[in-house]
């Protein structure tokens, strides 16, 4: 598990980080709801244009859709930076997002299979994508029993990085958080022998790994998940964590499981899904990726 100690930064670092936190301890004074709502409009709005989260957004979505009506373009932008500021402060209060119990609709074909699993002991390997929030995937399935954890990168700033894995075990809700190393991943897959359910995304920009064409462009892609489950013999199973047009609810897809056969077969089906849940519901998708930052020559 992702070790928690006390973190050591300059100066700076300790700042932005009690800056950061000052902002949150003001939120949290404001009504839930009224929150979210603000936040959101905050970065579609102006915030969203200083940050330069509209513009890279637009970019990517001239860069996979050019023939795509501007206004359309734009009315996803808009779902994209409302959903990215509602879910940037409910995954900084996850315990009062749980508490709050938002309409949750879990749902999909591999739902038995995953709690079938889960009776049986057997190990879960989720992945996904970043779509809707998270946390209320992981919400739902906690009310089944199931405690889902996962691996997460180092944050640059060392006293915010220690806030943000305290803040995934949502008072003891969540399932164990490695560290994005050589360590983490060792114990990610002892972890996962003893019939833990662990989450990967896949749709993060990585500079190596396996060429697939995403979107109808090429870019690298972990095989890390799949891997996993081969080694452990997860059920390996996608998950859409969606948010509905009200902002507030959720429909959580539990994809059909993927048959084991090689890492590579299956990474590439994984993708595939992915794809084309972006496809089908692009506002659901955090365009504010640089998910093309690192590009294989074309397939």
């Amino acid at each position: 598990m992702a070790k928690i100690g006390k973190p050591r930064g300059t100066l700076r670092q300790k700042l932005e980080h009690v800056a950061i936190m000052g902002f949150f301890g003001a939120m949290w004074l404001v009504p839930y709801r009224l929150r979210n709502r603000w936040v959101g409009a905050c970065l579609r709005g102006l915030l969203g244009r200083l940050l330069g989260y509209r513009k890279r957004v637009m970019d990517n979505l001239n860069l996979i859709y050019p023939e795509m009506p501007e206004a359309r373009k734009l009315e996803i932008a808009d779902q994209v930076l409302d959903n990215a500021g509602r879910t940037f402060t409910e995954n900084m209060f996850p315990a009062q997002f749980q508490a709050h119990d938002p309409e949750i609709k879990l749902h999909g074909l591999g739902l038995e299979a995953v709690l079938q699993a889960h009776k049986d002991g057997r190990p879960i390997m989720f992945y996904s994508g970043h779509f809707g929030n998270h946390e209320a995937f992981r919400a739902a399935l906690f009310k089944h029993g199931i405690r889902v954890g996962g691996m997460v990168r180092r944050m640059a700033n060392p006293y915010f990085d220690v806030q943000y894995k305290r803040m995934l075990h949502i008072n003891g809700r969540g399932g164990p958080v490695f560290e994005a190393d050589k360590h983490g991943t060792l114990a990610m897959v002892k972890s996962l022998k003893t019939g833990t359910a662990l989450v990967l995304l896949l749709d993060l920009a990585v500079s190596h790994g396996m060429a697939v064409t995403f979107m109808g462009k090429p870019v690298f892609c972990s095989v890390t998940a799949a891997s996993f489950a081969l080694k452990t013999n997860a059920l390996f199973v996608p998950y859409f964590s969606m948010r509905n047009r009200d902002g507030e609810s959720f429909s959580v897809e539990i994809g059909r499981p993927i048959e084991h056969s090689d890492a590579e077969t299956m990474t590439r089906e994984a993708t595939k899904s992915l794809e084309e849940r972006v496809h089908a519901d692009p506002g659901n998708w955090f365009w504010i990726h640089r998910r093309w930052k690192y590009q294989p020559p074309s397939q």
